[in-house]
């Protein structure tokens, strides 16, 4: 998207990426440098591109030497933004590319863009759009104790909302401001909670906006005097924050989520991508969330959607299907794939959603009955009836069936998958046999 930023209106440029830890990682550009910012663009080193955990922690892998080399992120001026028209600003994502000029392997918008293309070879039109929970947090009022939630409760109350009115409205106008369009926001059900739905747009956009909307909130937090987390489990035995993704996806015009006439109330075409989706979930859920506490959060009752099944309005299957309002289904019937969190790389989370969604169109895959009771209530002989199944229960056992899947191998390529699973996988052997409250010391600002 254009969002109608001009070089002459810019003091310095935010050129950013997100790398395999589900951090933001940024170069400033000043204004003199800014006509190079998509020619030339920055240097990234392996390492802060690629092999970064999110402790810092330096991996490597046998295609990518943390040491030796460089990248360069080259800013996707279609994308910029403007963060503060008074201070002259801006953001703007990057691309990874290698010193010869081509797409570099490790590059997760690349891999988007590509999957993004295989959905326009196959006729289909998708439309995502995220929420966005995070926790806000103010000060301990004595030294030496740690930040309290912002709010109080009661869940999704107007008093909530008062708490943090003059943060709430600020952040609408600043996201207004930075061209990223809000459909909603309300006070969520945790302490401190809040949520931000943002309006469907085509992929790439998509995540940009949620990108973005991330380095707003966090900004404009710290100008109010508070803090803001996206980690997916903020304050242990809490609630948890995801990243909910809702999909929408059309062929010839029509939406394939929403046919009333049909048995399962969708398209032929819909209950492939249903079925698609719900097939390499096991394998892909390390994308979707790749931190200690992604899996902490995919337990029963949290609404994460921790087992693998799909049902109408069915916050605890990990796919919600979303009829829309009566006589307007064609409009805003869509799916919500509820295992994401705010510890992804939210190109590849995306990336992964989408490419098996189009797995199931390709295999003609049939999904199973849908489920219209919270899972966990049912017995184990009428889970194993009805084909539902628990993601892993591990960021470890996630990441083995990663790097064991021959699909999302050939969606993203070795190296890719490779540099992921190695940045992950020391989390995974530092972290995972911590308790969750020492975990969320660690990362409960890093994202």
């Amino acid at each position: 998207m254009n969002r109608s930023v001009r070089f002459d209106d810019i003091r310095a440029l935010l050129v950013c990426h997100v790398d395999n830890a589900g951090i933001s990682r940024v170069k400033v550009l000043p204004h003199r440098r800014l006509l190079s910012a998509s020619t030339h663009g920055v240097t990234i080193s392996h390492s802060a591109g690629v092999l970064f955990s999110v402790d810092d922690h330096l991996n490597s892998t046998p295609d990518v030497d943390p040491v030796v080399g460089d990248l360069r992120g080259i800013a996707d001026t279609s994308s910029m933004a403007m963060l503060d028209r008074e201070a002259r600003l801006a953001w703007a994502p990057a691309d990874l590319f290698s010193l010869d000029g081509t797409p570099h392997p490790t590059c997760q918008r690349t891999a988007l863009r590509r999957v993004v293309d295989d959905a326009e070879d196959a006729r289909v039109t998708f439309t995502v759009g995220f929420e966005l929970e995070c926790t806000v947090f103010r000060p301990a009022d004595e030294p030496g104790r740690p930040p309290v939630p912002a709010t109080t409760g009661p869940a999704y109350s107007t008093r909530a909302l008062l708490e943090v009115e003059a943060f709430a409205f600020a952040a609408l106008e600043a996201l207004d401001v930075a061209g990223v369009p809000v459909d909603q926001m309300h006070p969520e059900f945790g302490s401190g909670q809040l949520e931000f739905a943002f309006a469907p747009r085509d992929p790439m956009a998509a995540v940009d906006d949620l990108v973005l909307a991330r380095v707003v909130l966090t900004r404009l937090a710290q100008r109010h005097g508070l803090l803001v987390s996206f980690a997916p489990v903020p304050i242990p035995g809490g609630s948890t924050n995801g990243c909910h993704v809702h999909l929408s996806a059309r062929r010839d015009g029509r939406n394939v989520f929403a046919d009333p006439k049909a048995k399962l109330g969708v398209t032929p075409l819909g209950a492939n991508m249903i079925a698609g989706i719900l097939d390499r979930l096991e394998e892909g859920v390390a994308l979707l969330g790749g931190s200690v506490l992604s899996f902490a959060r995919l337990r029963p009752h949290a609404w994460a959607g921790a087992d693998v099944c799909w049902g109408p309005g069915n916050r605890e299957a990990a796919i919600r299907f979303v009829p829309g309002q009566a006589g307007m289904g064609a409009e805003q019937s869509n799916i919500e794939v509820k295992p994401v969190d705010g510890a992804a790389n939210p190109y590849l989370a995306l990336a992964a959603i989408l490419a098996a969604a189009l797995d199931g169109v390709a295999r003609d895959a049939a999904p199973p009955k849908p489920v219209h009771v919270d899972p966990s209530t049912l017995t184990a002989a009428q889970r194993r009836s009805a084909g539902i199944r628990p993601l892993p229960a591990d960021l470890g056992s996630a990441l083995h069936r990663l790097e064991s899947s021959e699909f999302y191998r050939g969606v993203f390529g070795d190296v890719l998958v490779d540099a992921y699973v190695a940045v992950r996988q020391h989390e995974w052997e530092a972290y995972g046999e911590h308790v969750p409250e020492d975990v969320a010391d660690l990362v409960r600002w890093r994202y």
